[in-house]
């Protein structure tokens, strides 16, 4: 395991893997492996008898689990890496791929695998080996990616031949995944670079890719959010929204095997325990704090607002120096500093911002103060900071390699800004004044320092004394700080001198306990990793883009093209990735943040300094106006259209209730959806969202008058899992309240679908009352954000309700139920003449509940059916029980006796289940599905279970389908 890369003080060392085959001396061909040694896997697995072998008289025809690890060991490993670098020359395993140890007597005691000197031979492979000319297409490529697919098949059935063997043989499987990631990254990168002869030497390539998911093959093994490796990362420092990020954002097996073995910060084992996987819940007080306990510093400094106005009014930034006072003893001095262009050519108005976590000890939401101790260290660190970006400028670098470290300062006057002491404090036009100027402040800033408790608490000088590893140790701290959490450091992160000549990547710089770093140092750095870490390090290369200023550069008023980094196409989809991880502890101060990183300066009704966008009213007035930047942005491509199926909290502004209301954190509630599946873009107009989708006009089959009625549970039933309380109750005996719509798309079709309404969970329970689609995934199951029983009820008793849903062949994924604000009738005829093509506006609609669509499985489209004839006998049965009982008895006064309805239920139910073989067998492979054996009574507790759910939504409901290419105003 050696050729994966591991921190410099991991959580764990690399496993030792004990040798298991006798196939390491001569594994043969590769390809041929199977043929030749594939009898061993003949028998049946797993080896222990069970009841029916020794009914059909198997008794000793079993495999082990040493058998099988034995073959794989044997394939996946020797034979593979034999196959890849043997080349003209013998690969001697026992010397390159095997490890000894002896006893005391010098006697062999035992063999492990050793993979230490595989990125040492894979370099020598691609320099002087036959990867040196390898071309794409050639025959050599073929045969190399011919054995990387027959490896990662062999690897992907694994799990499903031998039932339970992964997680036995966890740390082996995982090496044998790894080694074959590794192959397959040095074939990619040879092709991707071409042949060595043809490449410029001075120029500096990267690792590319690996074309096989190799991760895929082993993710339960390696999944971050297991809750073994969870709770080891936790109290190793990891906060579980980092730990959600990384599972979010990394998909190699290197990746995940360092990320497990990093300790984040040791200094908070435990603090993280309560918080979720979509992000950091941690909340602690914006308290100002000293450095450190029992300091006899001089205490608070604290500046007057007024005279903090006064310089803003004038178009100045407000500054402070310490520096020595005629008595000797230290002093603040506050300072006015011009952004000008030529007043910044004076070195007297250069000035250092702060970027830090307000909860670390430097926020005050009381007065602009801080203790001085604090002052004087952001001081001292500030002069490194400004020494690294002059030394910059000067082309001075300290290694020769790109990367300027700074150790100790070079006294000199600095003129600070720090948003404690220099934003006014009390909320207001004083407050409002500075935030209008937050985007310049940080732009025109010499350099930022950021200040973070755990790279404070981090050492990184002993890094670039041996860099053999954990090399990237230094960007993972960054990664996984506070500070790369919260929404206002990454404005101030991106914004960092972006008016000044040299962008973030040099004037952006970290404070470590013992070094100061820029961000362009420490991608340099990263340029630098050792092979073993290479490609991890150029993936985490990539994490920092979010903070690079070229990403953020938008086109101007007058059109003219922005940064060149990304198409301006993509850029709702970088925003929401940037977003997606981060927090605020205002909810309302998104927008502000937004308008601040979009440089969205717009007057508003409450005067020009207002930071809001939109009219300034309310946050929401803000985020209309960001929506129709965004779109502006997005140019020809538009809004994807898709932002209408996403499960979060809606903007509730007329003409926008489609439009998301947050971007933070979004995965609280459920996904944003911003990449298009239509090939038409969706426009902002004054109606509403206008996309274009196929939908379906829904109406129920005729039970309008049971809508929203739970029907009764005979006392002690059981459901699918053996319990004895009701199946449309929780074991608590709270009724459960169905959640999954049953449509049928066409009506005189065959096929039903689930339509899982997003909802508020109880205590991450689910409904769980609905058949089994042909696509299930617990993970793609909604989840809510609203819960709005009574809504849904009233929509489908209106009879005005629509489905919208991506174009494809099947009718799958996100979709989004809304509402069509006429009558009914009024919206049977808009209906029938969008079909008709009568009208060529598009369809009026409200935008109601995100929802997700599964197609049911043949089965279970066999018991929709049955269940709809079920609940149209019912309905028979009651009137009938009602005129037998006589005139003074009424309809509704049966459906209010619950024993009757009860009895009448199981009588339909029972008789239908009698006439239909079909529906019986379909109720029977819906039990089995989930329990060991069915009988009558299981499968008619089940159809029961599917009528009463049925039943709450009128008996089903049937979808007559739009066209194709259907236009709708979405509000």
């Amino acid at each position: 395991m050696e050729h994966l890369p591991l921190p410099r003080d991991p959580i764990n060392e690399h496993p030792v893997i004990k040798l298991a085959t006798a196939q390491f001396h001569n594994p043969g061909p590769f390809l041929d492996y199977p043929d030749r040694h594939g009898a061993v896997l003949s028998g049946q697995y797993p080896h222990v008898p069970t009841q029916a072998d020794a009914l059909q008289g198997r008794f000793s025809a079993g495999v082990s689990s040493y058998n099988v690890l034995d073959y794989y060991q044997g394939w996946l490993f020797f034979a593979l890496i034999k196959e890849f670098l043997e080349g003209e020359g013998e690969y001697d395993a026992r010397k390159k791929s095997m490890s000894f140890t002896f006893d005391d007597d010098g006697l062999l005691s035992s063999a492990a695998l050793s993979t230490k000197s595989l990125h040492e031979d894979l370099t020598a492979w691609r320099e002087t080996g036959r990867l040196s000319s390898i071309q794409r297409g050639d025959e050599y490529h073929k045969h190399l990616d011919e054995c990387l697919e027959t490896a990662f098949e062999a690897l992907a059935s694994i799990n499903s031949r031998f039932p339970g063997f992964l997680r036995v043989f966890r740390d082996e499987m995982i090496c044998l995944a790894s080694v074959a990631e590794t192959l397959d990254v040095a074939v990619q990168t040879a092709l991707e670079h071409g042949p060595v002869a043809e490449m410029n030497h001075d120029e500096q390539y990267f690792p590319a890719g690996p074309k096989y998911g190799w991760f895929s093959t082993i993710a339960p093994l390696l999944d971050p959010l297991s809750p073994e490796t969870k709770r080891a990362m936790v109290n190793a420092g990891w906060c579980p929204g980092d730990i959600g990020k990384i599972r979010d954002t990394f998909t190699s097996i290197e990746a995940f095997y360092y990320l497990q073995n990093f300790k984040a910060d040791t200094t908070v084992a435990d603090l993280h325990k309560d918080c979720r996987e979509y992000g950091c819940n941690v909340r602690i007080p914006a308290v100002p704090k000293h450095e450190s306990p029992g300091c006899e510093c001089p205490g608070m400094m604290t500046f007057d607002e007024e005279h903090l106005i006064e310089i803003y009014q004038k178009g100045d930034i407000p500054c402070f120096a310490i520096g020595r006072l005629e008595d000797g003893s230290l002093g603040v001095a506050l300072a006015s500093i011009s952004i000008d262009e030529e007043s910044q050519k004076d070195p007297g108005n250069h000035y250092v911002a702060l970027s830090h976590v307000w909860s670390e000890g430097m926020g005050n939401m009381q007065a602009n103060a801080l203790p001085f101790c604090q002052l004087a260290y952001v001081m001292h660190w500030s002069m490194m900071a400004y020494q690294g970006v002059e030394d910059k400028l000067q082309e001075k670098e300290t290694t020769g390699t790109g990367i300027s470290v700074q150790t100790k300062p070079k006294v000199r006057q600095i003129n600070l800004w720090i948003d404690t002491m220099c934003c006014p404090a009390t909320p207001g036009y004083g407050k409002n004044l500075c935030l209008s100027r937050m985007r310049e402040i940080y732009a025109n800033a010499y350099a930022v320092l950021v200040k973070s408790a755990v790279l404070q608490a981090t050492s990184v000088r002993d890094i670039f004394e041996d860099t053999s590893r954990g090399l990237i140790d230094v960007a993972t701290h960054i990664y996984t700080s506070p500070w790369m959490r919260r929404m206002w450091t990454l404005q101030e992160g991106v914004l960092a001198s972006a008016s000044l000549a040299r962008g973030s990547g040099d004037r952006l710089c970290f404070a470590f306990r013992d070094s100061l770093l820029s961000l362009g140092s420490v991608v340099n750095l990263l340029k630098q990793a050792p092979k073993h870490e290479a490609s991890l390090a150029f993936r985490f290369m990539a994490e920092f883009r979010d903070l690079s200023v070229s990403m953020w550069q938008l086109p101007d008023e007058t059109n003219n093209p922005g940064g060149k980094v990304h198409p301006l196409n993509l850029f709702l989809q970088m925003l929401v990735n940037a977003l997606k991880h981060r927090s605020l502890t205002v909810a309302s101060d998104e927008v502000i943040c937004l308008a601040t990183l979009l440089d969205l300066r717009i007057k508003t009704a409450r005067g020009d300094v207002e930071p809001l966008i939109g009219d300034g009213e309310t946050p929401e007035d803000g985020m209309c106006q960001l929506w129709r930047r965004v779109e502006t942005l997005q140019g020809a491509a538009g809004l994807p259209g898709d932002i209408i199926f996403s499960c979060v909290p809606r903007v509730q502004v007329p003409g926008f209730r489609w439009a998301p209301r947050t971007l933070v954190q979004y995965a609280k509630y459920g996904n944003m959806y911003v990449s298009p599946s239509s090939p038409y873009p969706a426009r902002i107009q004054d109606e509403g969202l206008r996309v274009r989708f196929p939908g379906a006009k829904l109406n129920c089959f005729g039970a309008l008058d049971m809508v929203g009625r739970l029907l009764p549970t005979e006392p002690g039933s059981t459901d699918e899992n053996g319990d004895e309380h009701g199946s449309d109750t929780e074991a608590g005996g709270e009724t459960v309240v169905p959640r999954v719509l049953m449509i049928k798309v066409p009506p005189d079709g065959d096929q039903w679908y689930a339509v899982h309404v997003y909802e508020e969970p109880k205590d991450g329970k689910e409904d769980g009352s609905y058949p089994r689609s042909s696509e299930e995934d617990e993970e793609s199951r909604p989840k809510a954000i609203a819960d709005r029983h009574d809504d849904l009820e009233q929509l489908i008793r209106n009879g005005s309700v629509a489905l919208v849903f991506r174009p494809g062949e099947v009718i799958t994924g996100p979709g989004l139920l809304v509402s069509m604000p006429t009558s009914p009738s009024s919206a049977e005829l808009g209906a029938g003449l969008a079909m008709l093509s009568l009208n060529p506006e598009p369809l009026r609609v409200h935008s109601e509940f995100p929802v997700q669509i599964r197609p049911l499985a043949g089965p279970s489209c066999v018991i929709a059916d049955a269940t709809v004839r079920c609940v149209e006998g019912l309905q028979e049965a009651v009137v009938a029980e009602a005129r037998q009982r006589g005139e003074d008895v009424a309809v509704s006064d049966v459906w209010d006796d619950q024993e009757i309805v009860t009895r009448l239920l199981r009588e339909t139910a029972e008789g239908l289940m009698g006439s239909s073989e079909d529906l019986k067998k379909a109720l029977y492979f819906e039990v089995l599905a989930r329990r060991a054996s069915s009988t009558d009574k299981t499968a008619l507790e089940i159809f029961l279970k599917y009528v009463r759910h049925m039943a709450y939504f009128g008996g089903g409901m049937k979808g007559e389908a739009y066209f194709e290419d259907q236009e709708w105003w979405v509000d």
